[in-house]
């Protein structure tokens, strides 16, 4: 990830002083008011392999996630059972999932 992109996304440090936190990965922006609709269906398009992935500390993370030739990214809301959703199919997926870390798109 680009320090730009980094410099947007919470720092794990100012998290793990509140909580159990281990602060080893990106943490998610709040949502800005109207952030871009991504389309979520309940099923990938085949195996697949995690490529990035936002904290599990919060109730919902993010995967970025490759299947095949495409790139999807992967919803998981922590909740019994858990619930999962995958928007994408896309070549080039970097674009998306910065947007997804800066809170400009859900």
């Amino acid at each position: 990830m680009d320090a730009k992109l980094r410099g947007l996304l919470h720092d794990p440090a100012d998290l793990m002083e509140e909580s159990d936190c281990p602060g080893l990965s990106p943490h998610l922006r709040c949502a800005v008011p109207e952030p871009e609709k991504l389309l979520w269906v309940s099923q990938p398009r085949g195996p697949y392999r995690v490529v990035d992935y936002t904290c599990d500390c919060q109730a919902v993370l993010y995967e970025l996630i490759s299947c095949g030739w495409i790139y999807l990214i992967h919803k998981v809301i922590q909740s019994q059972p858990p619930k999962h959703a995958y928007a994408g199919g896309w070549s080039e997926a970097s674009l998306w999932w910065s947007r997804v870390l800066t809170g400009t798109a859900r």
